[in-house]
C-alpha cells in the first residue's frame, strides 16, 4: 500500500474531504504528523524514514517558517532530504514556505494580508505544466501574510499581487515546482465546509488586512464568493491532485 505523510501545523487546517477522497480512491494509507500537538514550544517532529513513505503533503498554520522552533528546523531538513531524493512533496501555505526555505529561498512579511479569493497570474511554464495546468480558472482562496522567494533550480508557476497596508501593491510568488514537488501560496485543498470553520476560527485574521478593509464585510464577502466558486475550485483542484500523483508515478 502507498503511504502518504500528512503534516499539519494547526488543528483546523486539514487535508479536507476533497483531497482525502482522491487519496482514498487510490489506496493511500494516511500517516498523520500533527506538528501543532507540541505547541507552544513546537519541539516534536518525528516523521517516518524517507524510504518508508511515498508522498509528503504539508499544510498551513498561523506560525511563521522563520519562527525559531526545533520542530520547524527539523521539518525543513526533512523536506530538503525528501526533495533531494525525489519523494514528491505537496506543500500548502506554511508547507510551501518550508519547501522554499529548504531549497535556500527566503520568507518575509509581504506588507499586507490576504484572506479570500484572489486572482493568480499563471506563467507560461505554469500553463504548460502537466499538473498546474489543470487550473483553468485562475482564482484561488488565500490565507497568508508572508511571501517566499524561489530558488534558481525551481520553476515559477504563478505569481499574484497583494494590497499592502500602506496602499501600495506588491507582486508576490504564488507557486513553484521543484522536480516532482509543488508549492502553493494558496489553499488548493479548501472546501466550503472547511472555509465555514476557518471563517469562525480565524475571524481575527481579517483585521490583519489593514484599515482599508472592514473585517466583518470581508468575512461575509469571502464566504459569499467562495460559496459560488467552491464547486469549480474543488473540481479543478482534485484534477490537479490526480495529475500530481500521476506525474509522480503514484496514481
Amino acid at each position: 500500500m502507498k503511504r502518504a505523510l500528512i503534516i499539519r501545523h494547526h488543528a483546523k487546517e486539514t487535508l479536507a474531504s476533497n483531497f482525502r477522497s482522491v487519496l482514498d480512491a487510490r489506496g493511500f494509507e494516511l500517516e498523520p504528523l500533527n506538528v501543532f500537538e507540541s505547541a507552544p514550544i513546537f519541539d516534536e517532529f518525528s516523521p517516518p524514514a524517507i524510504d518508508e513513505i511515498d508522498l509528503v503533503m504539508a499544510f498551513g498554520g498561523p506560525k511563521s517558517v522563520n519562527d525559531d522552533y526545533p520542530a520547524f528546523h527539523q521539518e525543513r531538513e526533512f523536506f530538503r532530504e525528501a526533495m533531494t531524493r525525489d519523494v514528491p512533496v505537496f506543500g500548502v501555505c506554511l508547507g510551501a514556505q518550508m519547501m522554499a526555505t529548504a531549497l535556500g529561498g527566503t520568507v518575509e512579511p509581504s506588507g499586507g494580508y490576504q484572506f479570500g479569493l484572489r486572482k493568480i497570474d499563471v506563467t507560461a511554464e505554469g500553463a504548460a505544466d502537466p499538473v498546474f495546468g489543470k487550473i483553468r480558472a485562475p482564482l484561488v482562496p488565500t490565507l497568508h501574510g508572508e511571501c517566499f522567494t524561489i530558488h534558481d533550480g525551481a520553476v515559477k508557476l504563478a505569481y499574484g499581487h497583494i494590497l499592502c497596508r500602506d496602499g501600495s501593491f506588491r507582486r508576490i510568488n504564488m507557486s513553484f515546482r521543484y522536480k516532482n514537488s509543488y508549492a502553493f501560496q494558496f489553499e488548493p485543498q479548501l472546501t466550503l465546509e472547511e472555509l465555514i470553520v476557518w471563517n469562525n476560527e480565524f475571524a481575527d485574521d481579517y483585521k490583519l488586512m489593514g484599515d482599508r478593509f472592514d473585517p466583518e464585510e470581508e468575512r461575509a464577502r469571502n464566504l459569499r464568493e467562495f460559496a459560488k466558486f467552491a464547486s469549480v475550485h474543488q473540481t479543478q483542484m482534485s484534477e490537479m491532485l490526480v495529475a500530481f500523483l500521476t506525474n509522480a508515478g503514484l496514481d
